[in-house]
């Protein structure tokens, strides 16, 4: 531990560098890094913004992630208002924080921002694990354009 800085802070900072590395194995296409960021168990627990997203085990969500982390490779995606707590114990983490993301669509790029990022971190011998994670989106009128063209692309 670095001198001067609190073991409460320290655990903030390893939960951090969880979320970090989230995001940047997304942008670099880098299954193996994505992984290294959850617990690889059936009590893992994944909810996406779609109506049939919801994984309940490691093996399915991979199954899904494994192809949506590649194609999201050279996307720019960045994070704000992160917002993480540390357990009384320091072995549970919950988090919170904002996506900024550019996906594409029928080729042309389409930039959406506030995507809602929640989850729980648990300390598993000495390393921060996602153990479950929600993501969401407020609806606006850019999010409901994006849908519709999702719609679109599915009918053509």
């Amino acid at each position: 531990m670095e001198v001067g800085k609190t073991l409460h802070q320290e655990e903030l900072d390893q939960a951090k560098e969880v979320l970090n590395q989230l995001l940047e194995a997304q942008e670099k296409g880098d299954i193996e890094l994505f992984s290294m960021c959850f617990h690889h168990t059936g009590d893992l627990l994944n909810v996406g913004t779609d109506i049939d997203e919801y994984w309940a085990g490691w093996k399915p969500f991979f199954s899904y992630m494994k192809q949506m982390v590649t194609l999201r490779k050279g996307l720019k995606i960045s994070s704000k208002n992160t917002k993480i707590n540390i357990s009384e114990h320091g072995d549970v983490a919950w988090y919170s924080q904002l996506i900024d993301t550019c996906i594409e669509t029928k080729g042309n790029p389409f930039r959406l921002e506030g995507f809602r990022h929640t989850g729980v971190m648990e300390k598993i011998d000495g390393h921060w694990k996602i153990v479950q994670s929600h993501t969401s989106v407020a609806i606006d009128e850019e999010v409901e354009e994006f849908k519709h063209e999702l719609i679109l692309q599915d009918h053509n």
